[in-house]
């Protein structure tokens, strides 16, 4: 059996969250759209979801799970307290 790179879930935690603070802390979001047929397309997808763009030219997009099968909806709660969903769509 393969040895767990990480020995228990908070050191995975912790690794995931450096890894997403090294990729979005202090940038800026300079773009938002939703991914258009030929991204889709490269991606194998059958639908499209937000995409931001970032300062320094980084992607960021929704897909339906970490391997990446499928377009996925953004959630998430305004300053006020009002919930939002960008939600994944057909092409």
């Amino acid at each position: 059996m393969a040895k767990r790179p990480y020995p228990n879930h908070n050191e995975f935690m912790a690794a995931c969250n450096a890894v997403a603070r090294e990729r979005l802390l202090n940038r800026r979001i300079v773009e938002v759209r939703y991914l258009n047929a030929e991204e889709c397309r490269r991606l194998m997808w059958d639908r499209t979801s937000v995409v931001l763009v970032l300062d320094d030219g980084t992607t960021v997009y929704a897909a339906r799970d970490a391997e990446g099968n499928d377009a996925g909806a953004i959630h998430g709660v305004s300053k006020s307290g009002e919930p939002f969903v960008l939600p994944e769509l057909n092409l």
